[in-house]
């Protein structure tokens, strides 16, 4: 999935009372993914069943991307890569496949994402994102941390009540944590923030990123779910891409009108930039050639450069518009449902992003 930047605020120790709720009732369509009508075939073995997102279209992609992105966006706000722009870039890796047809989600990044574009309350978001229970504050105060219970939900608190949460699984990863502040990384508890070795574990991608956060992934999460050294002679690690186009591996791409051609599993490999920014004016630069920031991450030649969306923001009551690597997402907040945008203050105060308000 992308390769998001870490924020590493200061907060406080995390802990949680965990009940499990009785209000995340889950829609017919939710409990029987065939009573959807979507002109969708709804079982793909090679995703571990449930619905096999290379059936969308690309305007039913964007549509599901939308509407999923929104609704995790009001209900547990824009934290961390809930928020929109952010989310509707993950969320278009996944449902559509044509335009990343090499790296599909799997497993339970899969599981999440078919959860998520069928929600019609925030009770159902919650039981996507906190599948074992909806977790509560133990003390007053803003901090970030892990719910012990969902091993990968990043979690915050805000002067009590009821934590919200971003699902580090939506990226392949999982929630860290020292005691003092949570974050979505490569590797679990303390480990993911004292990473000493860059290196495949099993399906494991560790990658030592500044101040020794792991910002690296696991690979079961798209693909063909393996971690592979790019080359035996060169360090870096990938996922390995689902392809039999052999090619020489290298941790950089080629941009051709929109589209980004790499290599760094050992496979060939492409996206569709314009396609995953959605941008629609033509002359837009959507592809940037050349060598991958972080080796592993296939996605990070999709970019708008300089002079592309920057800060996010609302036009009016209900329109909303999120940034990503340059790009600027939009949604009507009234059309999914949801109540108006509002700008949003998360990671300890240190973030602030457009988000549409619970119905």
């Amino acid at each position: 999935m992308a390769v998001a930047s870490v924020g590493l605020g200061a907060s406080l120790v995390a802990c949680f009372d965990l009940f499990h709720s009785t209000s995340g009732i889950l829609s017919e369509c939710q409990l029987d993914a065939q009573a959807c009508d979507d002109g969708v075939s709804q079982v793909d073995a090679a995703t571990d069943g449930g619905t096999d997102f290379s059936l969308f279209t690309p305007d039913q992609a964007v549509a599901h991307a939308q509407h999923a992105c929104a609704w995790l966006g009001a209900c547990e706000t824009p934290l961390g890569s809930n928020a929109f722009g952010t989310c509707m870039f993950d969320a278009l890796l996944a449902y559509d496949v044509g335009a990343n047809p090499n790296h599909p989600v799997r497993g339970e990044t899969h599981a999440l994402w078919d959860c998520l574009w069928q929600v019609q309350s925030c009770a159902d978001v919650a039981r996507c994102v906190f599948p074992a229970a909806q977790p509560v504050c133990s003390s007053s105060g803003d901090y970030t941390g892990c719910d012990k219970a969902n091993r990968d939900v990043r979690v915050e608190c805000v002067d009590g009540g009821a934590a919200v949460g971003e699902s580090c699984g939506l990226t392949g990863r999982t929630c860290a944590s020292n005691g003092s502040f949570g974050v979505c990384a490569g590797a679990g508890g303390g480990a993911g923030l004292a990473c000493t070795k860059s290196e495949c574990d099993g399906t494991l991608l560790h990658w030592c990123g500044e101040g020794g956060v792991d910002v690296g992934l696991d690979c079961a999460s798209n693909g063909a779910g393996r971690c592979v050294p790019g080359d035996p002679n060169v360090d870096w690690i990938a996922c390995l891409a689902s392809s039999d186009a052999g090619c020489d591996a290298s941790p950089s791409a080629q941009c051709n009108q929109g589209y980004a051609t790499s290599c760094a599993s050992g496979v060939s490999e492409v996206l569709d930039c314009t396609e995953l920014l959605q941008v629609l004016e033509a002359g837009v630069t959507t592809c940037v050639s050349g060598p991958f920031p972080l080796p592993f991450d296939w996605t990070s030649p999709c970019v708008v450069p300089d002079g592309g969306c920057t800060a996010d923001s609302c036009q009016g009551d209900s329109g909303l518009v999120g940034c990503a690597r340059g790009a600027a997402y939009t949604v009507d907040c009234a059309s999914q449902g949801l109540g108006p945008c509002a700008m949003v203050a998360t990671n300890v105060g240190t973030a602030m992003n457009a988000a549409c308000t619970a119905p």
